[in-house]
């Protein structure tokens, strides 16, 4: 009977153990994919790092990328490699000042690349605007015309995917669009079973995600509306190829790739749907398609390609998910071209009689509107001496009744109109303005807040003066804890304040937890007045107010006061009076002197601050969170995602920042080892559950026996 009893004992350690053992398989198989976490979980971090990355890594000595490289200065930099490059630095909210450079530095190669096809023009015309330069007068060529001249030579002529990237830098330029060459790339969508919907990738891949995803950002830039038939069936073929990884294959049995997924992505954020959320449509098994891209970020920095062999650091996998992971479809919005509209269109709003502007509408021409818009013309590029003669009739008037504030303004527009501040209309201003400093260093009335006191020493240092000891100091002890009363005057003063490299750290502080959760400043809603004050502090104080430690996460999407702006321009070119009809002088003359300020290049130790992530009308945080970060720019465009012989697929183009980005972070790195020592007690817990599983039943069979 022992014998028995002792037979069925280790009967029961076995099974015991082998149960154990089985259920640790099951948890592993069925966990490692849906319970692994991002190394860089937040998205401006994630881009932060993918561009740091991309910068130290892969920029070459001549501030170029080459399109096939393991990295730095080991292949000569090409043009295609650096315009990808370019579109990622971009999109992630940093000038590629480096490799702007070298295409200045090369314009031969620059033309001849612009020459090949629509495609590549495209690409270089997508990657300029993005940068905020001008496509018509770069490196002493007009690429939109070449553009122009290969679409009407021969509108039939590329494939899918390169005529999504003509289209798309058609309308990056606001150059209108052919009906042929619309025609031309929904003739070229299938109608075949199991890929009806889809396009494909012109090098013999049917059912193309890549080109297919290209082919609806083009379309609906185009204007194509969502729900016309093309698109949609276009989504449904999306949808239904989605793996149940998140991502996006390059085409039937590929298996999933980085680049693809990073391409749709890019497309289910042009058409406003849901890529982010763990529940939403898109997240089959609770993994979104953004989730499944941040899994694919390594520890470097760098996103990660796998044909087989095992996941590696990518150029070309990395410059096409910046964008994704910033939310950003193509095109990207340049500044240049906002600009020029805005400029255009405040031009309209001048009186042809006086020759000024209206500070606000309905208020009435005076010197205060007409500097403000010479100042804005200047910025813009326009020609801004030729108002000065509408400045130097309207001032004497104005500057009867007006202090410090009024004298600071005038000042600002004189010398943005090239005149002289010591001799202007019969004043030296300089002088005058010594006149009206109080003995407390007042040079306006702090009374209600420090912004005319701040107008007026932004009128000194525009000058070349400096502000009186007393002034500064004045204005540094009426803020508290950062903070002088509202947006603007936060913004004026932390201008004045940067340009003394005197801003108090609390202040940048308290623009952080005072941006608003669609990622611009005002009072209850974002207005470009508010945030072009604040815009431009920042930029005075060192700070990259385009970058992703500025932005929030609206709806997936990287949003930072610039976008806001963007998004608040009216069809005219002019931004609209919000608190009345028609437009708005002000608010116009602010949005133009926010666009002309340069993104950053310098790339810090990025700092993550948690921050809310924001649906379309999710109530405002309280405080709304930011990362501290600066980066370049970058974002790839005309590019299919990972094939097996990437010689044949077309490029994406990116731009990049010119200074090296910044390692992973302490939290980061933290955050790193907790999953790991997390992961690794996860998987010895049932390894000891089964030493000691089998040690009770043996021992227990043991005792059994001896009693």
């Amino acid at each position: 009977m022992k014998k028995k009893l002792f037979l069925l004992s280790i009967l029961v350690a076995f099974v015991g153990v082998w149960g154990v053992l089985a259920l640790l398989d099951v948890n592993t198989a069925v966990a490692a994919p849906g319970m692994q976490e991002p190394i860089f979980p937040d998205q401006r971090l994630s881009v932060t790092q993918a561009v740091n990355w991309l910068i130290t890594v892969h920029q070459n000595e001549d501030g170029g990328f080459s399109s096939f490289s393991g990295g730095a200065n080991l292949a000569p930099s090409d043009v295609g490699g650096t315009l990808d490059a370019m579109l990622a630095i971009s999109s992630g909210g940093y000038q590629p000042v480096n490799a702007l450079a070298y295409l200045q530095a090369n314009p031969a190669d620059v033309l001849a690349y612009a020459q090949t096809d629509g495609s590549t023009a495209g690409k270089l015309v997508l990657a300029l605007v993005a940068a905020g330069q001008n496509p018509r007068d770069f490196a002493g060529e007009d690429f939109v015309a070449a553009l122009v001249n290969h679409l009407t030579e021969n509108s039939n002529a590329l494939p899918p995917y390169g005529q999504s990237l003509a289209i798309l830098a058609l309308t990056a330029v606001n150059e209108p669009i052919s009906d042929s060459a619309i025609a031309w790339l929904t003739s070229l969508q299938s109608s075949q079973e199991g890929l009806d919907g889809s396009w494909d990738d012109g090098f013999g891949t049917m059912g193309n995600a890549d080109a297919t995803a290209m082919a609806i950002m083009a379309l609906l830039s185009a204007g194509v509306p969502a729900d016309d038939a093309v698109v949609a069936r276009a989504v449904d073929w999306l949808t239904q190829a989605q793996l149940e990884s998140g991502g996006w294959e390059y085409g039937p049995g590929f298996g999933q790739s980085v680049n693809s997924t990073a391409l749709v992505v890019q497309a289910l954020s042009a058409l406003g749907l849901d890529f982010y959320s763990v529940d939403g449509s898109y997240s089959p098994g609770g993994l979104s398609p953004l989730q499944a891209l941040l899994l694919a970020q390594g520890e470097s920095g760098a996103f990660q390609a796998n044909f087989g062999d095992g996941p590696f650091d990518d150029f070309f996998t990395s410059v096409q998910a910046i964008p994704a992971v910033a939310g950003k479809a193509f095109p990207l919005h340049g500044r240049y071209e906002a600009m020029q509209q805005g400029l255009n269109c405040l031009l309209t709003l001048q009186d042809p009689a006086t020759g000024g502007w209206e500070q606000f509408a309905g208020f009435g021409i005076d010197a205060a509107g007409t500097s403000r818009a010479i100042q804005a013309i200047a910025a813009a590029g326009g020609d801004a001496a030729s108002a000065l003669p509408a400045l130097v009739a309207l001032a004497p008037d104005f500057l009867a009744f007006s202090r410090g504030g009024g004298i600071g303004i005038v000042m600002q527009g004189v010398v943005a109109a090239g005149g002289d501040v010591h001799d202007f209309a019969g004043q030296d201003l300089v002088t005058q303005m010594t006149t009206v400093l109080s003995p407390t260093g007042e040079y306006d009335s702090t009374q209600f807040g420090p912004f005319s006191h701040s107008e007026a020493m932004l009128g000194l240092l525009a000058a070349g003066e400096m502000p009186d000891e007393t002034a500064v100091t004045l204005l540094l002890n009426v803020q508290t804890d950062g903070d002088w009363g509202g947006a603007d005057s936060n913004g004026i003063a932390v201008n004045v304040l940067g340009r003394l490299g005197q801003v108090p750290p609390e202040a940048i502080a308290n623009l952080q937890v005072t941006q608003l959760p669609d990622g611009g400043w005002g009072f209850d809603v974002s207005n470009p007045n508010s945030s072009s004050e604040v815009v431009q502090g920042l930029k005075a104080a060192g700070e990259n107010p385009y970058g992703p430690e500025w932005s929030q996460i609206v709806s997936g999407t990287l949003t930072s006061a610039v976008d806001v702006v963007l998004a608040q321009q009216g069809e005219n070119g002019c931004w609209p009076n919000l608190y009345g009809p028609g437009d708005d002088p002000y608010g116009t003359t602010d949005a133009i002197l926010l666009l002309a300020q340069e993104p950053g290049t310098a790339v810090p130790i990025p700092v993550l601050i948690s921050a809310p992530i924001l649906e379309p009308d999710a109530p405002a945080a309280e405080e709304p969170a930011e990362m501290a970060t600066e980066e370049p720019t970058a974002v790839p465009v005309e590019e299919p995602t990972a094939v097996p012989e990437p010689t044949d697929v077309p490029a994406t183009p990116i731009p990049q920042p010119t200074e090296a980005p910044a390692t992973a972070t302490a939290p980061a790195a933290a955050a790193a080892l907790v999953a790991t020592t997390t992961a690794g007690a996860s998987s010895t817990a049932p390894l000891i559950l089964v030493i000691i599983t089998l040690l009770l039943v043996v021992g227990g069979a043991y005792w059994y026996l001896k009693k």
